[in-house]
């Protein structure tokens, strides 16, 4: 199994974005206060994972049963998705709470073995050491398969994984899928085998691969640990001397052809004023 596959998607067609900008370009209140809802209707998208209920991106339903959308409360985003500017989005939660994806209230960090929506590490409380803490995880804590839990289990040690694909649409408008793995191994050091359940140290690389979470540079191509996309390219010494010695040779000929241009419209300029001197002699 590769990380990346891609697969022939259709264009996308315009009216696919319609609805997105609809709620950007809203300049009042949400539309959708005073709908009816229902909460069992909450759920992922299947394809990207986003959550999507019955309301909009600025509301959330109140009840399981009669409910209706109302005006969330908080928000986890700096920048929240369908407010245009000038509109006043709800506040940020305090320390020690997150908003969930209803934005319905802040809550309370939760404490390991509690539930967590999908890929939510935040809102797991993260533990009392710093040495979990990574970019891929919640200052060490993870939410893996809608449980909170630490991102400290170390070298053949069991661990936990789970596996997210993901569907988009590049800038071609082809579509492709993403496949990402996520565990509870400590995250700068190792990964979880998902043909093992045990902690590997990360891989170098130029080794195999399967997932980009098997790699310490976290890109896996074509099965092979590669640098990660962000690391500076090195030009080795070898490659400075051809190029330079390229850029002095092409100065070098473009000099060299146009003295020589140059001599040959000489030489003609001056046999035609020859020609002329011995016409007028004779």
């Amino acid at each position: 199994m590769r990380l990346l596959d891609t697969v022939a998607f259709v264009w996308l067609p315009c009216w696919l974005a319609a609805p997105a900008f609809a709620v950007l370009d809203s300049s009042g209140p949400s539309s959708a206060i005073g709908q009816p809802c229902l909460v069992t209707a909450n759920h992922l998208d299947p394809g990207t994972r986003k959550f999507e209920s019955d309301c909009d991106a600025q509301t959330f339903c109140s009840g399981s049963t009669n409910g209706t959308c109302v005006p969330r409360q908080c928000r986890r985003e700096e920048y929240p998705f369908g407010y245009r500017m000038g509109q006043t989005p709800p506040a940020l939660c305090p320390a020690g709470t997150f908003c969930p994806d209803e934005g319905d209230t802040c809550r309370p960090l939760a404490a390991v073995g509690q539930p967590c929506q999908f890929n939510r590490d935040d809102q797991c409380e993260p533990p009392n050491t710093l040495e979990l803490t990574d970019y891929h995880n919640f200052n060490g804590s993870i939410c893996l398969r809608s449980l909170c839990t630490y991102a400290n289990a170390s070298e053949t040690q069991p661990c936990v994984f789970e596996v997210s694909t993901y569907a988009d649409v590049d800038a071609a408008g082809v579509g492709y899928t993403n496949t990402i793995t996520r565990d509870n191994c400590q995250t700068a050091r190792f990964f979880c085998n998902t043909a093992t359940n045990m902690c590997e140290s990360l891989r170098t690389v130029g080794q195999p691969c399967q997932y980009h979470r098997d790699c310490r540079s976290y890109n896996c191509l074509q099965n092979v640990c590669a640098n990660a996309p962000e690391e500076p390219f090195d030009v080795v010494l070898w490659q400075y001397a051809t190029t330079t010695l390229a850029i002095v040779l092409a100065m070098a000929s473009t000099c060299a052809m146009l003295t020589l241009m140059h001599r040959r419209h000489r030489l003609k300029h001056y046999q035609e004023i020859r020609d002329y001197c011995d016409e007028q002699m004779r």
